[in-house]
């Protein structure tokens, strides 16, 4: 794609020069870093990105990094509550012991990938239900159900569900009941 040479061999990449090549050529393209999202949300767009935080491939940083540089520019656009005002069409949600895209030892099924069904066919636990419910009816996610099936097998039953809480909340204990229980966190500010 970058030499527009089928028969390019990777062996002959140069480091000096082609990275900056490749990055001036289909940086445009595919990065999706540009944090000024103003004109996706002029024109209705909702978003919602999750990221695990056991992800190998992907520093799961990266998506915080970039939601604050999204919250920044709001800041300087509106002087008013940046977190507020991006939370009405973009929402993180960061879900621990997840690895890229699903797997992992933490709760990491919410209708998110590879075809394992979300606990319920609802907008709390699939997160595609939950995007369609805000653009459809403009309510916005609180929180996203996600389960860890016994052995990552549906069939072998529910070790756990944990919410999912939209970033820079985090899901907390509330002290009482099963930590295996979504229904006994509570989404929260960081302490």
């Amino acid at each position: 794609m970058v030499f527009d040479n089928p028969k390019w061999n990777f062996r002959s990449f140069n480091f000096d020069s082609d990275v900056k090549l490749t990055d001036s050529r289909l940086g445009p393209v595919l990065n999706s870093t540009n944090p000024d999202l103003e004109p996706f949300k002029a024109r209705g767009g909702k978003l919602i990105q999750y990221h695990g935080w056991a992800d190998a491939a992907i520093a799961p940083m990266s998506s915080i990094d970039y939601y604050e540089r999204v919250l920044a520019v709001a800041r300087r656009k509106t002087g008013g509550n940046a977190l507020k005002e991006t939370q009405s069409f973009y929402r993180l949600f960061m879900a621990p012991g997840m690895e890229h895209c699903g797997g992992g030892p933490g709760a990491n099924v919410f209708g998110n990938a590879f075809g394992t069904p979300p606990k319920e066919d609802d907008a709390q636990h699939d997160v595609v239900k939950a995007l369609e419910r805000w653009v459809e009816q403009g309510v916005a996610p609180e929180k996203i159900i996600a389960t860890k099936y016994v052995d990552d097998k549906p069939a072998k039953g529910v070790a756990r569900t944990r919410p999912l809480c939209p970033y820079p909340e985090e899901a907390q204990w509330t002290g009482k009941g099963s930590t295996n229980d979504a229904a006994n966190f509570v989404c929260r500010l960081g302490q």
